[in-house]
């Protein structure tokens, strides 16, 4: 009942005093009517609603098969019709004309759509099994307007009773009998033709994976004896034999062909023009490399076995559309290639022999009768170009200071003819915080450098097959010194890791060894005194920082095509214990502070481990919904009092709590005075955030946000008032801040501009829980509005 009474709380708060505005707004924008443009003798299609009783079809769904639906709406509000009322309907040039095009014109009432959309939403009925459906269109007009209500009374549905199986080729059948586990059609289930459909691809694909090549979809159909009186359908599969055209010219009917790999080509280094010019002056060269044959003119440019163990396509091997997918995948992934192109060609019996390495496999001539046809692949590689550089300059906004950076980047492909992508980078940046007198700078100069390369690298690498997860090996060495006006530090890291895939969505992340040095050359005399009375001193030490980690992300978008999809991030990491079990196992002294150090610099332990998770919900083409939730928890112990500065948690910022500034929030209810140069971390952060999307004009998105959260110190370590966290008090810590954002998304990259609100302050008001930050009596004040600058979407 608390909790019910705290949301409550901020549903009233949030209503009284940030929507009025904005709804006053709304109601300046409309302020001309929006049948503006309807012809006198027609009506404006206000509203189409779907309604029926049950519970066995999605309305949504039903929403596709409308010819007539109303103009397209932002939370209730027809925007884009309201910019195209805002054109002179006279006029096509200039201002007008982009009105016109930017907006949407009236949807006006058609009676014929509207009978047409009754009768595609019976067939879509039908075609779900409910063939005694029936659906009525009843239109309302009130003035200028026309309301629609599609009734639809679905009524009993057909249900399967009993699949059977008719399919002339008897290899077929058994391969097909044994997948019947896998089967989406099950006796009981609503007899749904999108089912069946599914079904057929179902089969294809498992068909193709086992050999059948050539075989398609299009020779499976379905027969259906229907049962009016029991509403029941006995369902027959039936797969049918191809034709094949005889000597004479006739149709016969045959088998379908199981294939084989006979041989494969690779062309490394191909380049269509070029290509032509070699056949035609016989300078191709063909070298084998183990069953593969490799075709190039010349110098092949790469490592042949790079090539090899990234693909699954072997001679002898029963062909398998998997297998071309992930061979695909594996040699797009290797940044060397640009395309990737893998065909087939039916092999003639008179191509055979080719070399000595074409070969059956041992089972097939001993134990597997069925007789092969045979298949030449051909694989085709366009090299990327080897060497780029390039330089960047662009502005920053980092809590608030503006700035400049500017980056210089250098990539080589294929350092060693292995296909390893090596990168070097040059960074600085500088950054102003205005203040009220004087400017103060933060600078930054950097650089690193990393080798990534294809294929394992360490203990039992000849059990790792590289065509099965495609695995890397990263090596990454980085520089970095920083000059902030409160301290000034310089990071040495070297990082060596592993990362491989375990399915099409699934990436794993492994860093056996990463070491940071951390020396701390300067602390100003105010930033001193601040971190002195609390446990951040022991974060801004010089300190050796050990980590092994891993990482798992689940990731299951397509880019190519619009829906809904998850996104989950978890990471786990470990540092200190083994050095710290080495020094107490030779029993080494420790120092003054009562750690055991390296080069009398102390070394961090702690254990930390964070979870992501996003889910980003497709409405239709202009609207969408993203879901965020973050929590993270960090625990120093043994020889650490506190965890490094780069492992504590933060939040605000564009990424963040938007209605703060980057560490400019927390921890829990503590109450500091607006400092100079945000930095407030912690060791546990919780985030929620809820973004609405939507399209607004052109290349131009909205979003309204609600973003909820905070930071907290783990108990024990952080003496601070309300800094702690504690089970029964942390929701009433929870900052709560809204707002609207804007972003132009230009495809290959997107800008962004967030306003953020605050709405609670836990540290305003501490033991004061969800009362609003700005009271009733006073009034709206821009500088209570955080702007926040960022690229990509922010979760």
């Amino acid at each position: 009942m608390h909790f019910l009474r705290i949301f409550s709380r901020i549903r009233k708060e949030f209503i009284a005093y940030r929507l009025i505005p904005v709804m006053l707004g709304v109601v300046f924008v409309s302020g001309c009517s929006i049948t503006r443009n309807v012809p006198e003798d027609g009506y404006l299609l206000n509203k189409s609603n779907i309604k029926t009783d049950s519970k066995e079809i999605s309305t949504r769904d039903m929403e596709d098969y409308l010819k007539l639906k109303p103009n397209k709406k932002i939370l209730g509000f027809r925007f884009h019709l309201r910019l195209y009322n805002m054109a002179n309907p006279e006029k096509n040039k200039g201002v007008n004309k982009w009105l016109k095009n930017i907006g949407e014109e009236p949807v006006i009432m058609d009676t014929n759509l509207i009978a047409e959309g009754s009768r595609n939403l019976l067939n879509y009925l039908q075609s779900k099994g409910f063939y005694n459906a029936k659906v009525e269109d009843s239109i309302y007009y009130h003035k200028k307007k026309a309301n629609v209500i599609y009734s639809v009374y679905p009524n009993v549905p057909y249900r399967i009773k009993s699949l059977s199986y008719l399919v002339e080729d008897s290899a077929v059948l058994e391969l097909v009998k044994k997948d019947t586990a896998n089967c989406l059609i099950g006796v009981g289930n609503r007899f749904d033709t999108d089912l069946l459909q599914q079904e057929r691809t179902r089969i294809e694909v498992f068909l193709k994976n086992n050999g059948y090549y050539s075989f398609s979809k299009d020779y499976i159909t379905f027969t259906a004896d229907t049962n009016f009186r029991s509403h029941s359908v006995n369902l027959i599969l039936t797969i049918r034999n191809p034709f094949t055209i005889d000597e004479k010219g006739n149709k016969v009917k045959s088998n379908f062909k199981k294939f084989k790999v006979k041989r494969v080509f690779i062309y490394p280094n191909f380049e269509p023009l070029e290509y032509l010019t070699y056949q035609q002056q016989a300078t191709l060269d063909t070298v084998y490399y183990k069953d593969i044959q490799f075709i190039f003119s010349g110098d092949a440019g790469v490592n042949l076995a790079v090539i090899y163990e990234n693909i699954l396509i072997r001679p002898g091997l029963t062909y398998s559309s998997e297998a071309v997918k992930k061979s695909q995948a594996n040699l797009s992934s290797i940044r060397l290639f640009k395309f990737v192109n893998i065909s087939f060609k039916e092999a003639k019996e008179a191509e055979f022999p080719i070399s000595p390495f074409d070969f059956l496999d041992e089972d097939s001539a001993s134990s597997d009768s069925t007789e092969y046809a045979y298949l030449d692949c051909y694989i085709q590689l366009t090299q990327n170009t080897l060497q780029s550089y390039q330089v960047e300059l662009v502005g920053t906004n980092t809590t608030g200071s503006l700035g400049a950076e500017a980056n210089l980047s250098y990539q080589h492909k294929n350092l060693f003819r292995g296909a390893e992508v090596f990168d070097f980078k040059l960074r600085g940046l500088v950054e102003t915080a205005q203040q009220k007198i004087n400017f103060d700078n933060t600078l930054e100069l950097g650089g690193s450098m990393g080798l990534s390369i294809p294929k394992y690298i360490g203990p039992f690498s000849s059990r790792v097959q590289v065509s099965r997860s495609a695995p890397k090996t990263q090596v990454t060495a980085s520089y970095s010194y920083q000059h902030r006006p409160d301290y000034t530090r310089t990071i040495a890291s070297l990082l060596f890791g592993y990362s491989w895939r375990s399915g099409s969505f699934i990436t794993h992340n492994v860093n056996p060894a990463e070491v940071n040095a951390i020396t701390i050359s300067r602390i100003s005399d105010d930033f001193k005194a601040y971190i002195d009375t609390t446990s951040l001193k022991y974060s801004y030490i010089s300190q050796i920082v050990t980590v092994s980690s891993y990482g798992f992300t689940f990731n299951n978008q397509n880019p190519q095509k619009p829906g809904s999809y998850t996104y989950l991030r978890y990471n786990f990491e470990l540092s200190g214990n083994l050095l710290n079990l080495a020094f107490a196992a030779f029993n080494q002294p420790k120092n003054a502070d009562g750690s055991y150090s390296i080069f009398n610099t102390n070394f961090s332990q702690f254990v930390r481990s964070d979870l992501n998770y996003t889910y980003n919900q497709y409405v239709d083409a202009n609207n969408s919904f993203a879901y965020r939730i973050f929590l993270g928890v960090g625990y120093p112990y043994g020889n650490s009092k506190a965890l490094p500065f780069e492992k504590r948690y933060f939040t605000g910022g564009a990424n963040g709590i938007r209605a703060w500034q980057a560490r400019a929030l927390g921890p829990g209810s503590y109450y500091q005075a607006k400092e100079r140069y945000p930095n407030r971390t912690a060791d546990i952060k919780l985030e929620a955030n809820l973004e609405y999307r939507y399209k607004l004009f052109w290349k131009v998105e909205g979003a309204l946000f609600i973003d909820a959260g905070n930071i907290w110190s783990m108990p024990g370590i952080d003496d601070r008032k309300g800094a702690t966290f504690h089970f029964d008090k942390f929701y009433e810590q929870l900052a709560l801040g809204s707002g609207l954002g804007f972003r132009m998304n230009l495809g290959f990259l997107i800008l962004r501009t967030d306003f953020g609100y605050k709405i609670f302050d836990p540290a305003i008001n501490p033991g004061k829980p969800f009362r609003p930050r700005v009271p009733l009596q006073q009034k709206f004040m821009w500088r209570d509005i955080t702007f926040n600058f960022g690229i990509g979407y922010p979760f």
